[in-house]
């Protein structure tokens, strides 16, 4: 799912409005690990609905589209490892 940081709110592919997004960057610790937190929420959250989605529509898909799917979700998987790797570096940082 792409999400705008600049954005108010993140969108879904289906067009479906997520949490409100902060506009400005997290000042403390514990504000950037709950920033974090949430993004890995929504990350998860998507992925679960693309895998959802592609067990329901993908027998109508072209080569380009589960191509495209899978390019996404491998995207997704990269960031969503990125996020959790954040959270265990902010999690240290605060002795928790």
């Amino acid at each position: 799912m792409p999400i705008d940081r600049y954005a108010e709110y993140t969108e879904n592919r289906n067009g479906l409005e997520a949490e409100p997004r902060e506009r400005l960057m997290p000042r403390t610790l514990q504000e950037q690990l709950d920033q974090v937190e949430r993004d890995i929420k929504l990350f998860t959250e998507f992925d679960r609905a693309e895998k959802a989605r592609l067990n329901c529509e993908s027998y109508l898909w072209t080569a380009e589209d589960r191509i495209e799917w899978q390019e996404t979700q491998s995207d997704n998987a990269r960031r969503l490892r990125e996020l959790l790797d954040e959270r265990e570096a902010l999690l240290r940082q605060l002795n928790l």
